[in-house]
């Protein structure tokens, strides 16, 4: 199977080139011919609509740059795959530039789809007999509805060009992915799955309902939890300005946010471990003077961005360490010993926080 890969992202090392590196992988590891290509980086000029193409020179545009070449690419493929983020509701500005100037590869001529529509006529049948199309996209919106004028394009591409739609693979909340260390697990998932889609487009041409549907999974709980961490998200962004280009690191400030930490604690909480426990744990951040609360229970667990001064254990420590322990790089024994972290009250219920809140399992 050969697969042509057209990557409209901008921005190198974002959400879109992450899910496209691994769907790239999926279908090479299965055997496919890839050919991986930046539009970015590629010489194209503005389609300015004479219709040279269609009148003077039939399939041959009047400019002289690198869309000659990608023609034939697309022309000798099986698959084309195209790469966007979701910008305005719709693609990148590189991808509609290049899609106007495929106006070579039609006709003058009005004819209908199968399904009835109207469209131009195809330059070369032959050469679009079993070809399939699809398209990758990540986008920060959690509603697929974000993403329907993008997948209705596509859609009408493919039936514009006699092309089966054989992927739509679409990633809302894509800039939770980088929240590995509090959902390893989900995170995980929705990353086989863009590896299966590209096996599955190497080995059967098409992408399964069911590996579209993983690569789909909800990572926020909730529109609450995806609001709570975008502004935790764009305030780090902000703060950072210039280096924020950098996003690595925007994403090691997001990750170790002690807010983001102490929400999936909370949400973590194991119902048979605590189901016999009633207790207030008090987290208190003194360098960011920030005020946790957990009530468990019986099983049950609610968090409060509060200050309670009564309660069964309080725990005083600084951001950086509670975000170390987090990621196993603070030792909990040793930064105990040395004050860093401070228990007051009911000092068993620490050593069984682990029990209570287990860590999110890779």
């Amino acid at each position: 199977m050969n697969i042509l890969l057209l990557r409209a992202n901008p921005r190198k090392g974002g959400y879109t080139q992450r899910v496209c590196d691994l769907v790239a992988e999926g279908a090479s590891e299965a055997g496919a011919k890839v050919e991986d290509v930046d539009l970015v980086a590629k010489n194209i000029t503005h389609c300015i609509g004479c219709y040279h193409c269609w009148t003077v020179t039939p399939g041959r545009c009047r400019f002289s740059d690198d869309m000659p070449g990608l023609l034939e690419r697309m022309l000798d493929t099986d698959i084309i795959l195209y790469a966007t983020p979701l910008y305005y509701y719709s693609m990148s500005s590189t991808l509609k530039m290049f899609l106007e100037r495929t106006l070579p590869l039609t006709t003058e001529n009005f004819d209908e789809t199968p399904q009835g529509h109207m469209r131009n006529g195809i330059r070369y049948p032959e050469r679009w007999k079993d070809k399939k199309i699809g398209f990758i996209t990540a986008g920060a919106f959690r509603s697929l509805d974000n993403f329907e004028a993008l997948r209705r394009t596509f859609a009408l591409m493919a039936e514009g060009s006699e092309a089966g739609l054989c992927a739509s693979l679409i990633r809302p909340e894509a800039y939770l992915l980088q929240f590995e260390l509090a959902k390893p697990k989900t995170v995980r998932m929705v990353e086989t799955a863009l590896k299966r889609a590209g096996v599955e487009l190497a080995t059967a041409g098409m992408v399964s309902e069911d590996t579209e549907q993983k690569v789909r999974l909800p990572l926020a709980v909730d529109q609450e939890h995806l609001l709570k961490y975008s502004r935790i998200y764009w305030e780090h962004a902000v703060a950072m300005g210039e280096e924020a280009r950098d996003l690595t690191a925007v994403q090691r400030a997001v990750v170790g946010d002690v807010r983001v930490l102490m929400s999936e604690m909370a949400r973590s909480i194991d119902p048979a471990a605590s189901k016999k426990l009633q207790a207030v744990l008090q987290f208190d951040f003194p360098d960011k003077d920030w005020h946790f609360r957990i009530t468990v229970d019986h099983g049950r667990c609610v968090l409060k961005e509060a200050s309670s001064e009564r309660c069964d254990l309080r725990v005083t420590v600084d951001t950086a360490v509670w975000a170390g322990v987090f990621t196993r790089e603070v030792n909990v024994r040793d930064a105990l010993m040395q004050k860093k972290i401070v228990l007051e009250g009911d000092k068993s219920l620490f050593t069984r926080l682990d029990r209570y809140f287990p860590p999110p399992v890779s």
